[in-house]
């Protein structure tokens, strides 16, 4: 069978997704609660909840999760330049606007905490603009970028990283979705582990980001198994590929216990790889993310990931100033009503905006293959 039959087998539908952004959801509020941890210097115990709250696992199943849906967006398109430019477009629309947006907040507050003593750097979390004479104008201005040579991603938004590496796998991951549904299977799985076991050498010698491709090479190899082989598992068999999933999830807050990083990176990845599968197709777990979502209504993940670092900080100097005495508890409710309330309004009033103009501009002459929705 060919990656593309079996590919419009696979459970790609828009309306399916549901469970994912509520999954996702979950994902961006690890990643929250790490950074209150670290930026209110809460303590907690390594590899508490079995390694289940580990935000550099959560990204992990952020990568997994964008070579999926990716993979949705490209499901009906045909190999072509206008097809390439037109994801690229949508790309940019759908992640650029919220980001600048964070950006500048982060920008606002840096400045303010550059003319204050005490209130600036954290260890775990470096934005070293705080660290070096003047204002830096052009390192601000290759942070917009976030594809530009020169660009660090600890400069000032910590979180910017893993927007680095989305932005720049974008740039090649059509023709990689094109490929791996277009092999038959046991050559794309070839591929696959390639990128897998030569991450820490795609790391060494080419470039960090191309360490993470086997990640969102993962997603693509969800895409292709067939509906219907996930119909075939009963209950226990999904127990038991829930466990294993997190058993291998459960590898990122291990990591320094590894030789080489990549090792619990891609471990983790393959237990991502089984919690998205389980999101997708089994009933039990479906519903219930789906649920969820419903009642949230709106997919605000990217506003809480991408915003929360300003608002933290901000909150922080408050704290230390004496303006906000109150207890770590507080904090955190506090912290995360204001970043809610934000990630809302900003995506009611800047993100669906530019996502539409993005699909408007990317539908207006463009072949009838090339317009699935990103």
């Amino acid at each position: 069978m060919s990656g593309e039959k079996e590919s419009e087998k696979s459970i790609g539908a828009p309306h399916r997704l549901g469970a994912l952004d509520a999954l996702r959801l979950i994902a961006a509020w690890v990643v929250f609660r790490e950074h209150f941890y670290v930026i209110f210097e809460v303590h907690s115990e390594k590899g508490e909840y079995f390694g289940l709250l580990d935000a550099k696992g959560a990204v992990t199943l952020f990568f997994v999760l964008s070579g999926y849906v990716l993979s949705i967006s490209l499901r009906r398109s045909l190999p072509s330049f206008r097809t390439y430019w037109n994801f690229g477009l949508r790309r940019v629309f759908r992640i650029y606007p919220l980001y600048w947006v964070a950006l500048a907040m982060t920008f606002a507050v840096l400045v303010f905490a550059y003319q204050r003593e005490g209130l600036g750097y954290l260890s775990d979390m470096p934005a070293t603009f705080l660290d070096s004479p003047g204002l830096q104008v052009k390192q601000w201005l290759l942070q917009t970028t976030l594809v530009a040579p020169g660009m660090l991603s600890y400069f000032a938004l910590p979180t910017v990283w893993t927007l680095m590496v989305e932005a720049k796998i974008a740039m090649i991951f059509p023709w990689l979705f094109w490929l791996m549904t277009r092999l038959n299977g046991w050559a794309a799985t070839a591929l696959l582990a390639g990128f897998v076991l030569g991450s820490a050498w795609l790391h060494d010698h080419v470039i960090g980001t191309a360490s993470f491709l086997g990640q969102f090479a993962l997603g693509i190899m969800l895409y292709r198994i067939p509906g219907d082989f996930w119909k075939k598992l009963n209950g226990f068999a999904w127990c038991v590929l829930l466990a294993i999933s997190l058993f291998l999830y459960r590898a990122m807050s291990l990591r320094y216990f590894f030789a080489e990083m990549e090792t619990s990176l891609y471990l983790c990845a393959f237990g991502s790889t089984g919690f998205i599968a389980a999101a997708l197709h089994w009933p039990v777990l479906r519903s219930g993310l789906e649920r969820l979502q419903k009642m949230l209504r709106y997919d605000i993940s990217y506003g809480i990931y991408i915003l929360h670092y300003p608002i933290l900080m901000a909150l922080r100097w408050l704290w230390l100033d004496g303006f906000l005495p109150v207890s770590a508890l507080w904090l955190f409710l506090i912290s995360a009503a204001l970043t809610i309330l934000l990630a809302y309004i900003l995506h009611r009033f800047v993100e669906i905006p530019c996502i539409q103009l993005g699909r408007r501009l990317t539908q207006v002459g463009s072949p009838p293959l090339g317009s699935a929705a990103s």
